[in-house]
């Protein structure tokens, strides 16, 4: 009685574990998008100034290769445009990476956001197709400049002339003072 109980004992368990192992999620393509700017630092500029943004799509796995179909930024005015790269539909093998740039004059104050977006599909070598839909965002300050604005004269004689009345002042208490003592 004692194998009987431990034979239905593995086979529930060799039951469990074939049902977990058919459940394991399917991933998404390993697939990774990279924003910055060029300049890094200080990431802040003037209105009128140009940002030089810098996009990067990486194919992360280490086996498999990703299929790039589509890739457009939307600027921070809210336009889209597509950066210029290598003609689409194309491949990135595992490790392997394409670079965009983009140069955008700010129009806007304030902080603006660039968003650039990237969708494909990687081939697992165990067929099929995982799609991949991406996005990243990168945001930059924008200060106003200030063009003709007033500038005041400076009044020179209002800034002077408290100073002339206390030398003044003082120097007749000087005087009062010696004539006083020369009386003396």
């Amino acid at each position: 009685m004692k194998r009987p109980k431990i034979l239905l004992g593995f086979l529930v368990t060799l039951a469990l574990a074939l049902s977990l192992a058919m459940a394991v999620p399917v991933y998404a393509a390993d697939v990774g998008l990279t924003k910055g700017v060029t300049p890094a630092t200080p990431n802040e500029y003037q209105l009128g100034d140009t940002i030089h943004y810098v996009m990067l799509i990486i194919n992360w796995s280490s086996q498999e290769n990703v299929v790039v179909e589509a890739v457009w930024d939307v600027l921070p005015n809210g336009s889209t445009v597509y950066p210029i790269g290598p003609l689409l539909p194309y491949t990135l093998t595992p490790g392997q990476n394409q670079s965009y740039t983009y140069d955008w004059v700010a129009t806007r104050t304030g902080t603006v956001t660039n968003t650039f977006h990237a969708s494909g599909h990687q081939i697992p070598l165990t067929g099929g197709e995982d799609a991949f839909n991406l996005l990243v965002e990168k945001s930059s300050l924008v200060h106003g400049r200030e063009v003709g604005g007033t500038t005041l004269p400076v009044n020179k004689l209002g800034l002077l002339a408290p100073w002339a009345v206390l030398f003044g002042c003082a120097g007749i208490a000087a005087l009062v003072v010696l004539r006083k003592r020369r009386q003396a």
